[in-house]
């Protein structure tokens, strides 16, 4: 009987324990460099992916040409839900702002 109470507490307050959470992933995914004997680089497009897979796993999920190369810049954790095509969080590391006195 003892048992059956502490479990019954134990799923109860269960719900109220769990919080979600999420990693959000700064990708970068650039056009390979061609292999050349050239002296002068050669700008490169790219662009910046916010996503929550990884820079392995974005490949695997999402259509990336063989040409392009898939790297890993940023992370930063964001509480509460996904669902329904939510925004991620924003960076945190941009939201802190200057110091008056910055240490030299």
């Amino acid at each position: 009987m003892k048992y059956r109470v502490f479990l019954s507490a134990f799923f109860f307050l269960l719900p109220h324990f769990g919080y979600a959470e999420y990693r959000v992933f700064l990708l970068k995914i650039a056009k390979k460099a061609p292999v050349q004997n050239t002296a002068t680089p050669t700008p490169q497009d790219f662009r910046l992916v916010e996503s929550t897979l990884d820079h392995i796993q974005y490949r695997y999920y999402y259509p990336v040409a063989a040409d392009e190369e898939v790297t890993y810049i940023d992370t930063w954790r964001c509480y509460g839900r996904t669902d329904n095509f939510q925004p991620h969080c924003p960076n945190p590391k941009g939201q802190i702002p200057a110091s008056e006195n910055p240490a030299p």
